[in-house]
């Protein structure tokens, strides 16, 4: 696929999903979304599959195209902090039981990811579902953090989708004769198709397009970049302890 024409289609063809064009974070993330879907599910799944991702990663992320964290906060701990305070404002209505709240390990299992994924139990299923369909193992189950690294994120979006990891449905069943069911897909991540649904639609829809405008239904091609699993778990330590002397400066430097 021509990745140039891909982005010129999003920023100049049909501009709606990003006005102000491209920042650099956001092409980055986009390009990495593409290199994964590249080297592990091109060849498998149909374009549609990766329009509906994307349709959906860019609700999740507001538009950033990168993995974040819930109310785009720059830790779990502050992430925590603001739903609490929505929660107690009144404006979580949707919402039975505070997920955010610290779990039995300490930490705050808010949303996280280009799909957000919420609750312990989730990440502990994503670690399992990576190992079983890559045999990699990501520990999410100790660091959850780990959701935020970009090659680790989209294959839990992509796989998670196309299984059908979040809610008992997957991307095949939107299949239709008339086809794909863009609208209706939004109930893979999330029941509240009634209410974003034809945001969701809008997506996909420019995405295929743009998708499409640049070839990659008649050839994907391989990567642009090398995209590779995260460093060993040792480095995923080293990594938590830096990130909580950060937080610790933060709150009392």
């Amino acid at each position: 696929m021509n990745r140039d024409a891909f982005f010129h289609h999003l920023t100049v063809t049909d501009p709606r999903l990003f006005p102000d064009g491209l920042t650099a974070a956001q092409r980055a993330g986009l390009a990495v979304k593409l290199d994964v879907w590249a080297r592990w599910y091109a060849d498998d799944h149909p374009l549609t599959f990766l329009a509906a991702a994307l349709g959906q990663i860019h609700r999740e992320t507001g538009g950033r195209m990168e993995p974040v964290l819930e109310a785009f906060a720059p830790d779990r701990a502050t992430s925590a902090e603001r739903l609490q305070k929505a929660w107690d404002a009144g404006r979580l209505t949707w919402v039975k039981t505070p997920y955010w709240l610290p779990d039995e390990t300490g930490r705050h299992p808010v949303g996280g990811g280009d799909i957000q994924l919420t609750h312990r139990r989730n990440y502990v299923n994503a670690e399992e579902k990576l190992f079983a369909r890559f045999g990699v193992r990501v520990p999410l189950s100790q660091d959850y953090d780990l959701i935020l690294d970009p090659v680790v994120s989209a294959h839990v979006a992509f796989s998670g989708m196309i299984e059908g990891w979040f809610r008992p449905c997957r991307l095949a069943d939107f299949c239709t004769p008339d086809g794909f069911d863009y609208r209706a897909a939004r109930d893979i991540v999330n029941g509240d198709t009634g209410h974003v649904g034809d945001e969701i639609l809008r997506n996909c829809q420019i995405f295929e397009a743009a998708l499409r405008a640049a070839g990659a239904d008649r050839d994907f091609g391989p990567p642009d970049a090398r995209v590779d699993w995260p460093a060993p778990p040792s480095r995923f330590w080293m990594r938590r302890i830096v990130s909580s002397i950060q937080s610790l400066v933060k709150r009392f430097g």
